[in-house]
């Protein structure tokens, strides 16, 4: 019967493949591997190349060299994170020993690695500027106490300077992603708004795409096949659970392509614990007893139809779907959790402040399966009263 209606199936492919692809999009930049600047080089000497070819090779630096006419571009496009203009002057001012208005940085507000980028430029900068520093100091010396300063000095010092670079230098910046174990006060705590967005649109589709499909049963009371149905020893429980069964696949088969496009194509893992997945498989089958429940209540396919959408969206907002906290406001927490939503995000962002602790999980999915035990077996009863009247 779904199939017969290929518009509507190509609908439920396309809509949440695009939703995917955006996603993975979203999520793949939002922890990305490396930090994406630009550097405009005005001064074109060889201290202002030396320093982008050193920036170029470093570990965690995506460098493009462009002229300023694009930087902004760049910028506004969110292509890059930063850009560094070396200035006209750049090499004079070095070395003279100057560390002031060597290069102009422009870099985007919303940019997490900004200041962590400038970091690592800095510190090339003070690599030349102490090669030229110790030269300085060095002739300097030599001239005041009348000693001759050979042709190859300049190139002795830079070379007795740059050893203390290698292999590394005296003093390093680190950078590590440290995981806890536990979250001792997840009060308002946040999270990336990308990964917030892609959890709730997965979540609200699910609950749109079941609603849609659970049509058919209504268009079989109204066709009469609920009431022939009685007429077989059980079939109309064998019936039920069929659709029960259908729904669910049908779910399984809408998680499973959101997860394995964003695997596969963006090499993004949106869950890292497997009771996040318990509690999407605890969320689906919730989902399958309101559809079903409303489907049983319901005069016409119609009525669904126009009340579907409103119905997931309404509860999804209320569920906190659209909403960028791990731990809600407690005057919207309590009113978000008068929906599976609520309770499933409750599940799955515990798990992402304390992966450790599954608690918060395992209550959520009971909740989400007393919803099914109490709607599934009503909607049942609903159904076999109606077909046998």
């Amino acid at each position: 019967m779904m199939l017969s209606d290929r518009l509507f199936f190509a609908a439920m492919i396309i809509i949440p493949l695009l939703i995917t692809v955006v996603t993975g999009y979203a999520l793949r930049n939002e922890k990305a591997d490396s930090i994406k600047i630009a550097v405009v080089d005005e001064d074109n000497s060889d201290f202002s190349k030396i320093l982008v070819e050193r920036l170029s090779v470093k570990e965690g630096i995506d460098l493009k060299n462009i002229d300023g006419e694009y930087a902004l571009d760049l910028l506004k496009n969110n292509e890059v994170e930063e850009v560094f203009i070396i200035k006209r002057g750049f090499k004079d001012r070095i070395i003279n020993g100057e560390n002031e208005e060597l290069i102009d940085v422009l870099k985007s507000p919303s940019s997490f690695s900004a200041e962590f980028a400038g970091e690592l430029v800095a510190g090339e900068v003070m690599r030349l500027l102490s090669g030229s520093m110790a030269v300085n100091w060095v002739t300097g010396e030599y001239k005041r106490l009348g000693i001759e300063v050979d042709d190859n000095l300049e190139d002795e010092i830079l070379k007795c300077v740059e050893s203390q670079w290698e292999p590394e230098p005296l003093m390093t910046i680190r950078y590590q992603e440290m995981v806890g174990s536990e979250a001792k006060d997840t009060e308002r705590v946040s999270m990336p708004a990308s990964t917030a967005a892609s959890v709730g649109v997965i979540i609200v589709f699910i609950m749109f795409y079941v609603l849609f499909c659970s049509g058919w049963l209504i268009e079989e009371r109204i066709s009469g096949t609920l009431k022939r149905l009685v007429s077989g020893f059980n079939t109309l429980g064998y019936s039920f659970i069929g659709s029960v069964l259908a729904l669910m696949i049908l779910g399984i088969l809408q998680i499973i392509l959101f997860f394995t496009v964003c695997k596969v194509v963006f090499d993004v893992v949106v869950f890292t614990s497997a009771w996040s997945y318990v509690v999407i498989f605890a969320y689906l089958l919730s989902v399958i007893s309101i559809s079903l429940f409303l489907s049983s209540i319901l005069k016409t396919p119609s009525q669904l139809q126009a009340g579907a959408p409103v119905l997931a969206l309404l509860m999804g907002f209320v569920g906190g779907c659209f909403w960028n906290f791990v731990e809600m406001p407690k005057s919207l927490k309590a009113l978000s959790l008068l929906t599976p939503q609520g309770w499933t995000l409750e599940g799955i962002n515990s798990l992402l402040v304390n992966p450790l602790e599954p608690a918060s999980a395992i209550q959520a999915v009971m909740v989400l399966f007393a919803v099914s035990l109490i709607l599934l077996p009503l909607s049942y009863i609903i159904i076999k009263r109606y077909v046998v009247t």
